[in-house]
């Protein structure tokens, strides 16, 4: 793995483990402003939306104790792309379900590092 892949590879660990933390101060560093996600729900594009994390992280209704599995990253440039699984439990909205979810991330190399333009989640059916 080259450098530049290790470097996205560690951002995903440590934005993931801040998230996990409960830490939106750690994790929002790691978040471009204008990220969008696809999320495991199946719905339409979805804008980041940082005051709502800050809220529902702080009210205990969005939390997350989940761990990469099998993380992978291939760098263009100043973008990257990043494949893995994260395995374990969300609660979003006071709804927890517990799995394992297929990811894909879309990474932009920027002044202060790699941060996360895209991000694309599904459920792992099998």
């Amino acid at each position: 793995m080259s450098d530049d892949a290790a470097a996205v590879v560690e951002a995903a660990r440590v934005a993931t483990a801040a998230y996990c933390a409960g830490d939106t101060d750690a994790f929002l560093p790691y978040i471009h402003p204008q990220r969008t996600t696809f999320g495991p729900d199946g719905g339409r594009l979805a804008a980041f939306d940082a005051a709502a994390l800050r809220e529902g992280m702080a009210a205990g209704s969005v939390q997350a104790q989940v761990e990469w599995e099998d993380l992978q990253a291939t760098v263009h440039g100043d973008v990257a792309v990043s494949t893995g699984y994260l395995v374990g439990t969300w609660t979003i909205g006071g709804d927890t379900r517990a799995g394992r979810w297929r990811e894909t991330i879309v990474w932009l190399r920027g002044d202060d590092g790699w941060q996360v333009s895209h991000l694309h989640v599904s459920e792992c059916l099998a």
